[in-house]
């Protein structure tokens, strides 16, 4: 009778187990699906001392991006980027002051421009807006 007992509590045990477990996910609010944003975009930059300049991005294969100051110039810029279909965020090195980029911006509906915030992470004073267009 104790055996039975016994039996029946290890196999309660196990019941509840595996129907109270339940599969975490590492990242839960993270989208998963993206969209295609090759290409090149262009367009100008603000930084919050008032100075402008343009900017141009080559969204390239296995999010490889290169950054430079027209699209016909030499490359300035290189990291990688990740994107969303509603959003696209950049990390970069910029070799003209050997610096570290964060750039975030929203996709336009028609995802031909992008447009947001960026940030030296090297040197946080060095901030600003930007838009780049297809």
């Amino acid at each position: 009778m104790a055996s039975i007992a016994l039996t029946t509590f290890a196999v309660s045990i196990a019941v509840f187990q595996i129907t109270s477990c339940k599969k975490a996910s590492a990242e839960p609010n993270t989208p998963t699906t993206t969209c295609d944003v090759r290409g090149i975009y262009s367009g100008a930059n603000l930084a919050s001392t008032g100075a402008s300049s343009t900017i141009a991005y080559n969204l390239q294969d296995n999010n490889f991006a290169v950054g430079s100051i027209t699209p016909a110039s030499p490359a300035v810029t290189f990291g990688g980027y990740r994107n969303t279909c509603d959003s696209v965020i950049l990390s970069v090195y910029y070799t003209g002051n050997s610096s570290y980029y964060l750039l975030e911006g929203k996709l336009s509906n028609n995802r031909t421009t992008i447009s947001g915030t960026f940030k030296n992470l090297t040197t946080p004073s060095d901030y600003g807006t930007f838009t780049i267009s297809k």
